[in-house]
C-alpha cells in the first residue's frame, strides 16, 4: 500500500496532497518574487556602463529572468500533476509529459512567440537599449526587455509597447535612434520655397526638436521649367510624423509656388 509522505503527521491522504500542492505553489511564488526583485537590480547594475557589451549583458539578464520564470512555472505544474496523480518515479514522469502535451495544445500561440523569441536572442537581432522599429505593427521605441515571449519598447513620453515575438515579421535597428527621411518639392520659385523650408525645418532642429540639424537641401532641374528641391533630414525615430507636419506646413505656406504636393518618406539610401 502506498503511503503519502505526510501520513507520518497523521494527515489523511487528501489533506496531505492538498498540503503538498499548497507548498509547491508557495515555493513557486517565492521564487518568482525573488526573480522579480533581483532582475531589475541586475539590469540597473549592468546598465551603468555604456557600449555594446553592456547592452548584451542587459539583454542576457532580461532573457535569463524570463527563462527562469517559465522554468519555475513548468516545474511547479509538473510537481502539482505528480502530487495529484499520487505516484512517484514513472508516475511523475508520465504526469509531467501529460502536462507538457496539454500545454502544447492549449498554448500554440505561446509556443510560436517563444520560438520566435529564441531566434531573436540567438541571432542577436536586437538587444536592450537599441532603438528599433518593429514590423508590421510599426511600433518604434527603445528596447527595454527582450524575452522569449515578448519584446517591450518604451517611447520618449513613457508609453510602453509590448509586442509578441511571434507577431514580429521584421525589425529595423537604428543605432543612433534616428531615421533618414526625404522630402521632395517641385516649384517655380525655388529661392522662396527653400527659404520657407529653412525657416520651418530649422525651427524644429536642436534640443527638444525632432531632428538635430536643419534639413539638407539640393536642387535639380525637372521637366516643365520647374526645379525639384530634395531635402534630407535625420529624424528622431519616435517622431517621424514631424516630417508629414513639415510637408503640410510647406504646402500651406507656399501655395501656388509649388507645382505639385510635397512628397515625403523614409530614405533608404545611406
Amino acid at each position: 500500500m502506498h503511503l503519502h509522505p505526510l501520513a507520518i503527521f497523521g494527515l489523511p491522504e487528501w489533506a496531505g496532497r492538498l498540503t503538498l500542492v499548497g507548498a509547491v505553489i508557495a515555493g513557486a511564488l517565492l521564487m518568482l518574487s525573488a526573480i522579480g526583485w533581483l532582475a531589475p537590480r541586475l539590469l540597473r547594475r549592468t546598465g551603468a556602463d555604456a557600449g555594446p557589451r553592456a547592452r548584451q549583458r542587459q539583454t542576457a539578464v532580461a532573457a535569463l529572468a524570463t527563462s527562469l520564470r517559465y522554468v519555475v512555472l513548468v516545474a511547479a505544474a509538473v510537481a502539482i500533476a505528480a502530487v495529484v496523480a499520487g505516484g512517484g518515479g514513472l508516475a511523475a514522469v508520465g504526469s509531467g509529459a501529460l502536462v507538457v502535451v496539454l500545454v502544447g495544445f492549449a498554448a500554440q500561440r505561446l509556443l510560436v512567440d517563444v520560438i520566435a523569441g529564441f531566434f531573436i536572442l540567438f541571432e542577436s537581432q536586437y538587444g536592450v537599449g537599441d532603438t528599433v522599429r518593429l514590423e508590421p505593427s510599426g511600433y518604434t521605441g527603445e528596447v527595454v526587455t527582450v524575452g522569449f515571449r515578448t519584446t517591450e519598447l518604451t517611447a520618449p513620453g513613457g508609453q510602453r509597447m509590448i509586442v509578441p515575438n511571434g507577431a514580429i515579421t521584421a525589425a529595423r535597428v537604428m543605432p543612433d535612434g534616428r531615421r533618414r527621411h526625404r522630402l521632395e518639392l517641385l516649384t517655380h520659385d525655388p529661392d522662396a520655397v527653400e527659404g520657407m523650408l529653412a525657416e520651418l525645418g530649422g525651427g524644429m532642429a536642436g534640443a527638444g526638436g525632432p531632428w538635430r540639424a536643419a534639413p539638407r537641401t539640393t536642387r535639380r532641374d525637372a521637366p516643365g521649367g520647374v526645379t525639384r528641391i530634395v531635402a534630407v533630414v535625420d529624424v528622431d525615430a519616435h517622431r517621424e510624423v514631424a516630417v508629414a507636419w513639415l510637408a503640410d506646413a510647406l504646402a500651406a505656406r507656399a501655395g501656388d509656388r509649388l507645382a505639385a504636393p510635397p512628397l515625403h518618406g523614409p530614405d533608404g539610401r545611406p
